[in-house]
């Protein structure tokens, strides 16, 4: 990907990185941090935009990117990783938050946190086996439906998940991606799996 970024990060064990696109940013999911960070990012995306003209959207994005964040705080991630921009002319927002799991393949305590990070209540529309960083995964594909921050609403979502075994067999590292933008979804979970299929996992963490 032409002026892409890289995103890392480590645990006691393993190091992980992916390539993301240009203008993905990097925010924190603590409630207070992220709101802040969310509300820059609009700022700066937005600043040279008419404001009356402007505000419908930036309140749709801000709930938008607060739902999201909520769901990778949920699921245990540290980061989100964020795209705000326009494709086609649609205001769009896309995350990937990654998260690594613990325990062997039939720990039911790790079965019950994967479930975790895949939420509840989604339909699966799309499950199989392929590899990915030249590890076996289970790649996910799920729609459903989260509630709005500070609304009685909800968005329909598009959510992308990749489970790739560690190489030690002692657990997963889960790439979790997600968008509330329907009318290009298909294009994000085009660009999901190549941002998965960057991935780079090694021992030794920080």
């Amino acid at each position: 990907m032409s002026g892409s970024r890289t995103a890392a990060g480590a645990t006691a064990d393993w190091r992980w990185s992916l390539l993301l696109p240009p203008n993905w940013v990097t925010l924190p999911v603590e409630a207070e941090a992220g709101r802040t960070a969310i509300r820059r990012l609009l700022d700066r995306q937005m600043a040279h935009l008419p404001r009356d003209r402007v505000a419908p959207v930036r309140r749709r994005m801000q709930a938008e990117l607060r739902s999201l964040l909520s769901e990778a705080r949920q699921a245990g991630a540290t980061t989100l990783h964020a795209h705000l921009g326009l494709v086609r002319g649609v205001p769009v927002s896309a995350t990937c938050a990654v998260s690594l799991v613990r325990g062997a393949a039939d720990d039911p305590g790790l079965i019950a946190e994967v479930a975790l990070l895949f939420g509840e209540g989604d339909d699966v529309v799309e499950a199989d086996v392929r590899p990915v960083a030249g590890l076996p995964a289970v790649r996910r594909r799920r729609v459903g439906r989260r509630p709005v921050e500070g609304s009685a609403g909800a968005l329909a979502t598009t959510s992308l998940d990749w489970v790739v075994a560690l190489p030690d067999g002692g657990g997963a590292l889960v790439l979790s991606f997600g968008t509330v933008t329907a009318p290009v979804a298909e294009e994000l979970v085009a660009l999901f799996d190549v941002i998965a299929g960057s991935l780079v996992l090694e021992p030794g963490g920080s």
